[in-house]
């Protein structure tokens, strides 16, 4: 778990670098996918929702729901 953890915070940190923000939003949605507590998922959640309404993401009302469903909104 955490070589998979390290593995996805190392790509995290390149797509930052890149300023990648649609990878950004796959990367922090399978965080979040992976997350082993609601704090945590909804955190990753939260970053790949920005993101994706930044760019218009498809994804966003999707990531919305989910944040929703948590009352995280």
């Amino acid at each position: 778990m955490a070589e998979r953890d390290a593995a996805l915070d190392a790509l995290i940190l390149k797509a930052h670098a890149r300023d990648d923000r649609a990878a950004l939003v796959t990367l922090y949605a399978q965080a979040a996918d992976l997350a082993e507590t609601v704090d945590r998922e909804c955190f990753f959640l939260t970053y790949a929702y920005i993101f994706a309404l930044e760019l218009g993401h498809a994804s966003q009302a999707g990531l919305r729901a989910r944040l929703v469903a948590y009352g995280r909104e």
